[in-house]
């Protein structure tokens, strides 16, 4: 703000008497207000037009401003907010570890009592108990979980767990667990004999192979070239109305023969994975979750359509088409950059809901003081005398009407718009003269630094803190390991029951383990393997 004001006067002195001093400069604070409008970008060239127009020199003190607002200072506020974002988190991590571990001895001290040697294994699963019955807030532990949690801890095999030991109670809490052999495809349940047949053994080797999938992409390919096709005309803006052969409710058309043939393909293809995969494991893929969606409306909008009801325009077909065509991206999945770029923009985005939440909060903030504000100052009747103070203003020249605060649905449109920056000034321009007042500036100017400076910077600084950190960790190129008794894939753990970390169960089979990404300490993958191959790692000596 200083350097803004530094520049903004000699600005005024400048264009002093000038159509740029009169327009832009005209005092310190329009002046201010001038180069901060820029500092935004939402309108730049346009303010140094009237000087620029004259003299091309002039360009040298308005490029001069936004080399050293725009391109350095604004980014080093960004990398200040990276930084401080960085070093707070840290923070944060370092006061939970040590609260966490206070608390934890404290209540190991309590169970121990006077009777040295650690806690045995009743009274640990009397505390999952106790958490169960008084702590609602926490998923409720089975008996089962309850004992895996147990032979977890005790990683030194004595049956009985050390303080050490305790003082990783609350992340082991956060495993979840989940049996292999217990979601067996419906087929296998019902009929073993055929699924554990030769035939159709190697007929599910098919279907989970490659070439199952490079025939499903060709089938997706030659769809997205029908898709375009048809779409021709209309691409090209030649309207020729619509054809009437799409409205009769029967398949008469090549172009209808073939989108239901397509649709045909999609749900056989569904069909032949469920039987192979088994529901549960067909939906822990994203892709076939998006699959299903999408062939399921299409077999919907194609009954809806064809069979005898009111409607019967099989455009609605095209459109779910074109939505299946976006299966496409798997193809851009199969090459490795795009598929790193994929993985880990799906991983940061599920982990930015947090940030996401502050920035919504911040927008929902500014919204209802906007309406509060300037609620009812936006209209276009005639008979309140407000809708002529907009006459001949850049607002209502771009007709931006709806761009207003009498309701808090238009409120967030509005402080979007804010957010995105870009013609933010026309909006305000709209409420200078429907207030009468330039008091509104101060609303704007800090939705602008706490929305936009703030806020959506934390939210780029985390984003691009979380991408850079994955993108270092997946190029290592983590592999698969071994931890005692369990194997470690990736962010899951797979094990069998009978024994963990060197502790005897009465269970049987084997287990999967996975973390729960509550803790932001466990959020990305290299931490979570790190984490299970410490966690089902015993400590028991070799020769026992």
């Amino acid at each position: 703000m200083l350097f803004t004001g530094f520049y903004a006067w000699i600005g005024v002195v400048l264009f002093y008497g000038s159509e740029e001093g009169r327009q832009m400069f005209p005092n310190l604070i329009d002046g201010m207000w001038t180069l901060w409008i820029a500092t935004t970008t939402a309108n730049y060239p346009d303010l140094m037009m009237p000087a620029y127009n004259d003299s091309r020199v002039v360009a040298i003190y308005f490029i001069l401003y936004m080399v050293v607002t725009f391109f350095f200072l604004m980014n080093v506020i960004l990398a200040s907010v990276v930084n401080a974002y960085d070093n707070e988190l840290d923070q944060r991590r370092e006061v939970r570890d040590i609260v966490n571990r206070k608390k934890l001895s404290q209540a190991f001290d309590l169970m121990e009592g006077d009777v040295a040697g650690g806690i045995n294994r009743e009274i640990v699963m009397a505390l999952f108990l106790i958490l169960n019955e008084d702590f609602p807030e926490l998923r409720t532990i089975p008996e089962d979980e309850a004992k895996l949690l147990f032979a977890i801890l005790d990683r030194d095999g004595s049956g009985t767990i050390s303080k050490k030991e305790f003082l990783e109670f609350g992340n082991v809490l956060l495993l979840e667990f989940e049996k292999v052999d217990s979601f067996k495809p419906l087929l296998k349940k019902c009929a073993p004999r055929i699924y554990n047949s030769r035939s159709f053994q190697g007929f599910k080797k098919f279907i989970e192979s490659k070439l199952f999938d490079s025939i499903i992409d060709t089938v997706l390919v030659l769809n997205a070239i029908v898709v375009f096709i048809q779409s021709y005309d209309m691409l090209l803006g030649v309207n020729e109305g619509k054809d009437e052969s799409y409205q009769d409710g029967t398949i008469d058309t090549t172009w209808e023969f073939l989108e239901a043939v397509f649709t045909l393909i999609y749900v056989v293809e569904m069909m032949v994975k469920l039987a192979v995969k088994g529901w549960h494991e067909y939906i822990r893929s994203k892709q076939n979750i998006f699959d299903m969606v999408i062939t399921l409306l299409a077999v919907i909008s194609t009954v809806y359509v064809y069979c005898p009801n009111d409607f019967s325009d099989s455009h609605l077909i095209r459109f779910i088409v074109m939505a299946r065509v976006l299966r496409l991206v798997r193809l851009l999945v199969g090459l490795t950059p795009f598929q790193l770029i994929g993985m880990i923009g799906i991983d940061v985005l599920g982990r930015s809901k947090m940030v996401l939440l502050l920035l919504f909060c911040v927008c929902y903030f500014f919204a209802a003081l906007g309406v509060q504000l300037f609620g009812g100052m936006i209209t276009r009747d005639p008979a309140d005398a407000r809708s002529f103070l907009l006459l001949g203003t850049e607002f209502a020249e771009h007709e931006y009407w709806a761009n207003n605060f009498n309701d808090m649905l238009s409120a967030m449109n509005v402080i979007f718009n804010l957010l995105v920056v870009n013609n933010w000034t026309e909006c305000q321009d709209g409420f200078e003269a429907a207030t009468q007042s330039r008091w509104n500036r101060f609303y704007f100017f800090f939705f602008h630094v706490v929305g936009v400076i703030l806020a959506n910077n934390l939210v780029l600084a985390f984003i691009i803190n979380a991408f850079i950190n994955q993108w270092d960790f997946r190029h290592e190129k983590l592999e698969n390991s071994a931890a005692g008794n369990a194997f470690i894939l990736g962010r899951k753990a797979m094990f069998n029951a009978s024994e963990v970390t060197g502790t005897t169960t009465d269970l049987d089979g084997v287990y999967t383990a996975k973390l729960r990404t509550t803790s932001t300490q466990l959020l990305d993958e290299q931490h979570q393997h790190q984490f299970l191959q410490n966690t089902f790692t015993s400590t028991v000596p070799p020769d026992q």
